[in-house]
């Protein structure tokens, strides 16, 4: 199906001389949606490229461990090798995660407008959530799942949704957080070359792991921008834009 012309448009007219309850008018999250796609897209590119670098350092480590030596030069490189990776990874991370709210805010307004009162999570969840400590573990979460049921289709909405997509986004989102806190810990711990070695190794994993997380969280943005588009051009077909304060 075609994308809707329109960027907004409003609700249902009035009937039997009734007025509607006040919902905020559809807005394509198509353009968020493009952005985080490169965003993603970057984000895997450089967790491989920090990968790489991890890698390095365990070669390097392990090296020494065998009975060889590592040059000042060699560790020197590998150092400031990690260091532009984190830098990267940093960077990409405050500024996907900025456009990712923005988004999940939107796509989360969009909800009420497809099915009003369907969410127990108030849109303001969509960016309070992350916040929340210990509740950023499920909240998002637990919106994204009430988003996901208001988005999807007619025929879907006869059943229970198919949320394989969400689910598997939040699983891998919390088990690349999870593990890059831990390697981060053992790398700041780490003393000698051993702890050095195992620490590059779950470097190495978390990066890794982040990467194909990153390729998830991308096809649930695409997913569900694609299911609201979707569900908004048929509601537009079925309910032609009109003007006045809904337009």
């Amino acid at each position: 199906m075609s994308d809707i012309p329109q960027n907004t448009f409003g609700p249902p007219p009035a009937t039997a001389g009734h007025l509607p309850p006040y919902v905020a008018p559809f807005r394509s999250p198509k353009g968020l949606a493009t952005a985080l796609t490169a965003l993603f897209g970057l984000t895997v590119g450089v967790d491989l490229l920090g990968a790489v670098f991890d890698a390095n350092v365990w070669r390097l480590m392990d090296k020494t461990l065998s009975g060889g030596s590592a040059t000042d030069a060699e560790l020197t490189r590998a150092d400031d090798l990690q260091l532009v990776g984190g830098v990267l990874q940093l960077t990409l991370l405050l500024a996907t995660a900025a456009v990712f709210i923005i988004w999940f805010h939107q796509v989360r307004r969009n909800a009420d407008f497809f099915a009003p009162d369907s969410c127990e999570m108030k849109s303001g969840w969509a960016i309070g959530a992350w916040f929340v400590p210990i509740g950023n573990m499920w909240l998002p979460y637990k919106v994204a799942g009430e988003v996901w049921n208001a988005s999807t289709d007619g025929a879907a909405e006869a059943r229970r949704p198919y949320r394989t997509p969400v689910n598997v986004w939040w699983a891998l989102f919390m088990a690349s957080t999870v593990v890059g806190r831990f390697a981060s810990s053992a790398y700041d711990r780490a003393e000698g070359v051993e702890d050095l070695k195992q620490a590059a190794g779950m470097m190495l994993f978390s990066d890794v792991l982040d990467a194909v997380a990153a390729v998830f969280a991308l096809l649930f943005v695409r997913k569900l921008t694609r299911m609201q588009l979707d569900k908004a051009a048929a509601r537009q077909a079925q309910f032609p834009p009109m003007a006045g304060p809904w337009s």
